[in-house]
């Protein structure tokens, strides 16, 4: 899984957004990696929120309505060879958790973010993972 993926994913039960992340193995790439088309309002290859520099390209005003950060915040912070960096990097094991107070946690194995509750894998696999 690649930190990029903090930027879109939410908890399927709630819908908290980001998402905690807890890294207990990665690994990176030798060779650089290309990251995909840079976003022309941010500057940078995610929309809302990087993980890996920890920085929320866009806030949220009093009614509730996202306001996209200035291009010179977020390249204060954020910066296309970060991006590189970023996706140099493949999280191989960890947990995601949402930040709720009876948070969900998924686990991410062999790089895939499993993100099914403990009932619905019962259901699956027919006994608790």
């Amino acid at each position: 899984m690649k930190y990029r993926l903090m930027d879109l994913l939410a908890c399927p039960l709630d819908k908290d957004w980001p998402l905690k992340l807890e890294i207990i193995e990665q690994e990176k790439e030798i060779e650089p990696i290309s990251p995909p088309n840079v976003n022309s309002k941010t500057g940078v290859v995610c929309n809302f929120y990087c993980y890996f520099k920890k920085f929320y390209l866009v806030s949220v005003n009093d009614e509730g309505v996202e306001v996209e950060k200035s291009l010179d915040s977020i390249s204060k912070n954020v910066t296309t060879e970060d991006c590189k960096e970023c996706f140099q990097i493949e999280i191989q094991k960890g947990r995601l958790a949402c930040s709720k107070e009876n948070s969900h946690i998924y686990e991410i194995k062999e790089g895939i973010p499993v993100m099914l509750t403990s009932k619905q894998l019962e259901e699956i696999y027919g006994k608790k993972k």
